[in-house]
């Protein structure tokens, strides 16, 4: 094959129920010779045209035309999966067909452009200083973000969280206008010169901050303290893995090795263990992950899959909206004693098949009580007495709690 040592930008895109052409065993020779890209999904095409005729660039990485889609082989599909970070990171640009709610609707889309320009007025408080002049305000739609960028269909899926975090830039197409992301800024068409303050402070409007290189720099940064710097990359973490947990995947099994390309990166940074979705120096605190409110993202009560893909003791073994644990070294009244992890290949961020933890702690006899069938926790019950702050009903920082992986009403 031709040695390639230019640019090339990849592709995020949702195959949804597009009947799409891609590399297999069959197609493999038809791929090689030269085919006629019409029969490519529009998507696609249009990806295809852009990258040549706009960004001047040749090549094109493409997951459905990169990696063997066989459903009977899953050997090339793991050994690419464990490069995607490679892949995503030195590519010149992503292009993100964010808008599509699968492959054969293209990039482009009829669009409302009067809802790119915002309003301004000028207002005059007088009530405050009777001399004061008018001065002008935009008027801007506070779920502006939410709305072009974080619900579209795109961001649904799983496997776009790494694809868009790992990326230097990615360009997104929209249902409305394009969108720009780097490690620099966040902009739009509606906003060319970046993202308003307003914007900017809700947490799912800068995504590309999670990133450890960038916003543990900031952290480290704002540290008032000589505390040890990786502990600062180690605070991204949590919200990665809720940002992950809050997508949805079209194959469960794929659940570790779908962000295994953002914990290859964390991990080349804060030089720490990988343990199934959490670290091992803080592994302690990170154990007290739970479900969010018993659900998944597409609201249904959270479950724990038949087909193995964790131990249960990783958030990984559970398809529910997670709340990671906070890694902390200060009040853990446990420490682990044995750990073993049995892996399917010699990646660690990759798929498992069997693992344990041996954990060493003080053990008294207590029972579980649920105040409220609307709650989503359990009180712990010690010799009759709830532990609780003050009264009943009413919980705090010295409150014990039990959050249940998958609800139940009782424990008949």
């Amino acid at each position: 094959s031709e040695s390639i040592d230019t640019e090339y930008v990849t592709l995020s895109h949702r195959w949804g129920k597009a009947n799409i052409f891609r590399l297999t065993k069959d197609t493999f020779t038809r791929l090689r010779n030269g085919f006629d890209s019409s029969i490519l999904p529009q998507t696609i095409q249009d990806a295809m045209a852009f990258a040549k005729h706009n960004l001047k660039i040749r090549y094109m990485w493409i997951d459905s035309l990169c990696i063997f889609q066989d459903a009977d082989d899953r050997s090339d599909w793991i050994k690419e999966a464990a490069q995607m970070h490679r892949v995503y990171e030195h590519a010149y640009c992503n292009i993100s067909a964010t808008g599509g709610e699968d492959s054969s609707v293209g990039l482009y889309r009829p669009r409302r452009t009067h809802s790119l320009c915002h309003a301004e007025v000028d207002l005059t408080f007088s009530i405050l200083d009777p001399q004061a002049s008018p001065t002008r305000y935009a008027i801007l739609d506070y779920l502006y973000w939410e709305k072009e960028l974080s619900k579209c269909p795109l961001h649904y899926r799983g496997w776009v969280v790494q694809e868009r975090l790992l990326a230097r830039r990615v360009l997104h197409f929209c249902g409305n206008e394009l969108i720009w992301e780097c490690h620099e800024m966040a902009a739009s068409e509606a906003c060319p010169t970046g993202l308003p303050s307003i914007y900017r402070s809700q947490a799912k409007a800068g995504l590309k901050s999670l990133h450890p290189d960038t916003e543990g720099r900031r952290l480290r940064q704002l540290a008032t303290t000589e505390t040890d710097s990786r502990f600062f990359a180690h605070q991204l973490w949590p919200r990665i893995v809720q940002l992950y947990t809050q997508c949805q995947l079209t194959k469960p099994e794929d659940k570790l090795i779908a962000i295994s390309g953002i914990a290859k990166r964390m991990g080349s940074i804060i030089h720490d263990d990988y343990v199934v979705g959490m670290w091992r120096r803080y592994l302690p605190s990170e154990l007290l992950w739970f479900v969010d409110h018993h659900r998944q993202s597409n609201g249904q009560p959270s479950v724990r899959p038949d087909e193995y893909r964790a131990p249960s003791f990783s958030w990984a073994s559970i398809e529910g909206c997670i709340s990671a644990g906070t890694p902390v070294e200060e009040g853990i009244l446990f420490s682990i004693k044995e750990l073993s992890i049995d892996y399917v290949t010699d990646d660690i961020t990759g798929l498992v098949k069997g693992g344990f933890l041996v954990l060493e702690g003080a053990l008294k006899r207590l029972s579980l009580r649920r105040p409220s069938i609307s709650l989503d926790m359990w009180l712990v019950n010690i010799t009759g007495k709830d532990l609780l702050r003050h009264t009943d009903e009413e919980w705090g920082p010295t409150s014990l709690l039990v959050h249940l992986d998958v609800d139940q009403a009782d424990f008949e």
